[in-house]
Formats: structure tokens, sequence, C-alpha cells
């Protein structure tokens, strides 16, 4: 599989029986439907695979207009509810997942202020 930002090699891994694929050049990370949901379920694996530079993946990042690896098609951007600074892209047709490096450990530890964000949100 190809990166779908770099255009690099992604080498198939695995933890704790969750597949995913990390790309050798810029170390974003792919999951097929549903497999980022049970990691972040695990809560600490996502520092234990999300080994990318996060500086590097913040400048990828930037690159907007990608493909999927699995389908080909245009990928789309989206932004977490919750921590709305984490910007990954999902494939509508095969529901795969695109995390630059560095943005899959973010996803997974909602920070103190996050939470204060959500809490007034919820009051308003």
């Amino acid at each position: 599989m190809q990166c779908p930002k770099c255009k690099n090699e992604m080498k198939e891994a695995e933890y704790k029986g969750t597949k995913y694929d990390q790309c050798k050049g810029c170390g974003g990370l792919w999951f097929d439907a549903l497999e980022a949901e049970d990691l972040v379920e695990e809560g600490k694996g996502a520092a234990a695979i999300d080994t990318g530079d996060a500086k590097k993946g913040c400048g990828f990042n930037k690159k907007r207009e990608i493909n999927c690896p699995v389908c080909n098609v245009r990928m789309c951007r989206v932004h977490d509810l919750k921590q709305p600074h984490i910007q990954l892209e999902t494939c509508g047709v095969c529901k795969g997942t695109f995390f630059d490096a560095g943005e899959f450990k973010d996803f997974c530890e909602e920070t103190f202020m996050d939470g204060i964000k959500d809490r007034l949100t919820k009051h308003r």
C-alpha cells in the first residue's frame, strides 16, 4: 500500500490483535474501518504505535487533496468534535481513516483543556 500523503510504502503492523499500516516515510497511520476505534478504547496503544515525528505530521496535515490508498477515491477531511484542532482524512467508500504522524496519539489523549471546553459547550 502507498501512503496517500507522501507516496512512500506503508508497512503492515499489529498491536494487541488490531492491524494497521504505518508509512515508512512520513509516519502516518492508516486504519481500515473500525480498527482505530479498537485502539482508542485500548488507550495506551496510541503511544506505542504513533511513533512518527509529530512536527513532520503537522506539515503533511496541510496536504488536503488525497486519495484513499485502498479504493483510490478522494478522501474527506473531518474534524474531531471534541478536539477540533485534529483534522484527519476518512474514506466515504471503505470507511478507512488516515492520521498524520502525531494525530492518533493526540486524538487518544484528550487533554484537560479539551475536557473543560467540552463541559462548557454542554452547558450553553
